[in-house]
């Protein structure tokens, strides 16, 4: 199936603002665990991120403003 959007100039702006958040908290995610080195301890895991990004949530009102479970989810771990 395919779908076609047809957003108002104000949902198209909502929809590039999560997208654009929601790529924020993958990418500090990812830098996370490329830090990481041998020697030093493991890189946070699924529950320690999701601990940071909600208290990132209460301190920064844009993050805050989009969907939780959307983001929460941008730290799960992924298969392979």
């Amino acid at each position: 199936m395919r779908f076609r959007l047809a957003p108002t100039p104000a949902q198209e702006q909502a929809l590039l603002d999560h997208c654009s958040h929601a790529r924020y908290v993958w990418n500090l995610a990812i830098e996370q665990h490329q830090h990481w080195q041998p020697g030093r301890a493991s890189a946070p895991g699924y529950a320690e991120q999701s601990r940071q990004l909600t208290e990132a949530r209460r301190e920064f009102p844009w993050l805050a403003a989009g969907s939780q479970t959307r983001r929460a989810r941008t730290c799960a771990p992924r298969p392979g």
